[in-house]
């Protein structure tokens, strides 16, 4: 008999990597013809959003052949629960910009300069632009941090499964490095995919903590990094290092489940 668990992985995967890397094929392999029809491929392109929310409509899908519209009812509460900790929210806004402070300190060191009040004012408001909204917080997380994350921890602990679903979702995106009209080609592969990698064990411990909201844990920290990196520029091996140091800390801390509640109730 087969087992569900591997059968539900395996369709979102296919789903998700068969979409978006199908037009990745049609971008990439048939270039002049796409272009001559569609024109060059941009992050405000048809083709990339449907691309992008690949996840989100396999999640969807499967939910809803699984569970129906009470399961699909519950998916979709997860983008709207806040009832969270105070810390939980305080972590989901603030830790990542606390270690790009990091960053941009070590960066001083080697000459660069500090970011200004008005990059971070520019951070702020990138949070709330909706047309990045509309990409990768608002299009991939229901899949990621919806679906193949709690599926994850059904057979996993969380610091395991936030670095299969980073990998995976790193590996998701590799094609956008070979498209050249979008932010990721101007980026290091190994950079990204580290970094990737490093913030997904952020946003799985968010996971943890904050009762599966999709919007604490995944919509709003995605959010906070794009808008980042728009204001500021591609990463840099400096961000990377920082950001698995920064995952390396909560691992310590909190251990291997990522959960504060399991260290009050050892205290």
């Amino acid at each position: 008999m087969r087992d569900p668990w591997k059968v539900d992985v395996a369709l979102f995967l296919a789903i998700t990597f068969g979409i978006t890397w199908s037009i990745a094929v049609l971008v990439l392999g048939f270039t002049e013809w796409f272009e001559a029809h569609f024109g060059a491929l941009t992050s405000s392109s048809a083709f990339f959003y449907a691309a992008v929310w690949a996840p989100n409509v396999a999640a969807v899908t499967l939910t809803s052949i699984r569970g129906g519209w009470p399961a699909v009812k519950d998916l979709l509460a997860r983008l709207v629960r806040l009832r969270v900790g105070a810390w939980v929210w305080l972590a989901a806004i603030a830790f990542y910009p606390a270690l790009m402070m990091i960053v941009q300190l070590i960066g001083m060191a080697f000459g660069q300069p500090l970011a200004t009040g008005d990059v971070w004012l520019s951070v702020a408001a990138g949070v709330f632009n909706v047309p990045a909204l509309l990409l990768g917080p608002l299009g991939e997380e229901l899949g990621w941090r919806g679906y193949l994350l709690p599926r994850m921890l059904q057979r996993m602990q969380p610091a395991l499964a936030a670095l299969v679903v980073g990998a995976i979702w790193m590996l998701w995106h590799i094609p956008a490095f070979f498209a050249s009209g979008l932010p990721q080609s101007d980026m290091a592969l190994p950079v990204f995919m580290i970094a990737g990698v490093a913030l997904s064990v952020y946003v799985t411990c968010l996971f943890v903590n904050a009762n599966q909201s999709v919007l604490v844990a995944g919509i709003l920290p995605h959010a906070i990094v794009n808008a980042y990196g728009t204001a500021t520029g591609a990463m840099t091996w400096i961000n990377a290092v920082v950001l698995v140091a920064g995952a390396l800390l909560l691992v310590v801390v909190l251990g291997p489940r990522l959960s504060a509640a399991r260290q009050t109730q050892l205290r």
